[in-house]
């Protein structure tokens, strides 16, 4: 009998189901450097795993991440505003994460108040490739009204802003300020300083290929998995835990 129900066992323990999930590097709310895959994938991981599913991250630059979710090479993409765009291809989960979109800037660059786009013209701003930013954003760089030029990576965009290659960046403020502390000397940390005012508020979902068979049922499995963290106050310690710099990288 003790053989039999070690035979059960085992085979419980093999049917449990393992995903992947293609994300980018976005130090503290994903990152493989940092603990637990970041907030986000800290997030992720404990929805699934209520849901009896382990979750691996595989890393690339953003744009690649989503095209190699896309075309149905892994289970879902992590982390992306849910676009009309974007729903041809996917479908959302229920939102993970909120997020604003500021510009940093040089403290010697005046930046004081802005109340559209317009207001901008005079300003060389950065932008990484793959972010979404707005519909209105993009759409004023295509047309030359901003002057914008883009990178692989947010780190570039502080290297030419530290450089005065360029005036503006956009990041979030909690990855901003990360990236600055984990990445670069105090003297440009501290000439670096950003405008509250937000360009978008964003809604953060977990994309699922509608190539692939299995994303509805992951889809209605992580967000039940969401639902059940909230409810016992884990998203909320997790936040905290953010927002206190436990999800930076240890050097």
């Amino acid at each position: 009998m003790l053989g039999i129900a070690q035979a059960a066992l085992s085979n419980v323990v093999q049917a449990r189901e393992t995903i992947s999930i293609a994300t980018g590097e976005y130090i503290p709310w994903a990152s493989q450097k940092g603990p637990h895959n970041g907030f986000i994938g800290h997030i992720i991981t404990e929805a699934f795993r209520r849901q009896g599913i382990d979750v691996t991250f595989e890393y690339y630059l953003w744009a690649r991440s989503y095209e190699q979710a896309r075309q149905g090479l892994h289970n879902a993409a992590s982390y992306w505003i849910c676009s009309e765009e974007r729903q041809r291809d996917f479908f959302c989960s229920d939102p993970v994460a909120e997020e604003d979109i500021v510009f940093f800037h040089q403290k010697t660059t005046p930046l004081d108040d802005w109340n559209s786009l317009d207001d901008l013209r005079l300003y060389s701003i950065g932008a990484t490739i793959g972010y979404t930013y707005t519909k209105e954003f993009w759409a004023a760089a295509e047309s030359g009204m901003l002057r914008v030029s883009t990178v692989p990576e947010d780190e570039q965009n502080f290297n030419m802003l530290a450089l005065n290659r360029i005036d503006l960046c956009l990041m979030g403020p909690v990855a901003g300020l990360t990236l600055l502390r984990q990445k670069f000397p105090k003297a440009i940390r501290e000439s670096i300083t950003y405008n509250p005012k937000p360009l978008a508020t964003t809604r953060l979902s977990l994309l699922f290929p509608k190539v692939h068979k299995d994303s509805v049922r992951l889809m209605l499995m992580f967000n039940e998995g969401l639902k059940q963290i909230r409810a016992e106050g884990i998203y909320d310690r997790y936040m905290a835990d953010l927002l206190a710099g436990k999800y930076d990288p240890k050097n």
